[in-house]
């Protein structure tokens, strides 16, 4: 049987991509509990499009259930706006299939599922597990904004959303 073997080189992944406005697809959401067990990350699939060096790249996103201020943003950057109820509380748009107790089962139908937006990355320093710099002065992408595709917003959005 082959052995797979890789360098320490190859095992780090890919490195941070340049700070600026990127475009990218929402391929899937990827659903799971946060590490508290308290809420969901909705992990959403992005993926850099119409990019000469970058095209295909993941951009990482948690988009968690408990931080529902970015569901505006996030949701906005596609094009699709946010369901406002009659008692002024807001909805996500689409419905999520599956056992309510699984969310790592759970399967997205609705209007963000294949659509583009752009976003703006910047790059911050690396964290552990517990959320410490990592000490090798490795760097990550976050991202910075999500710029506006409804037609006619006033909404104010938000302009910083990496955590400092």
């Amino acid at each position: 049987m082959p052995r797979l073997t890789a360098t320490a080189e190859e095992i780090k992944g890919q490195p941070a991509m340049p700070e600026g406005l990127y475009t990218v697809r929402l391929a899937e959401f990827k659903p799971k509990l946060s590490n508290k067990k308290d809420s969901v990350n909705l992990n959403p699939q992005l993926k850099v499009t119409n990019h000469a060096e970058h095209n295909d790249r993941n951009v990482f996103e948690y988009l968690n259930t408990k931080a529902k201020w970015v569901w505006k943003d996030f949701c906005h950057a596609f094009g699709v706006p946010i369901t406002e109820l009659p008692n002024g509380d807001i909805e996500f748009p689409g419905d999520f299939d599956g056992p309510e107790d699984d969310p790592t089962k759970w399967s997205y139908r609705g209007p963000l599922q294949g659509q583009q937006a752009q976003l703006y990355l910047i790059q911050q320093p690396a964290t552990d597990k517990n959320g410490n710099p990592k000490t090798d002065g490795s760097v990550r992408n976050a991202i910075k904004y999500y710029v506006c595709r409804v037609p006619g917003c006033q909404e104010k959005h938000s302009d910083n959303l990496a955590k400092s």
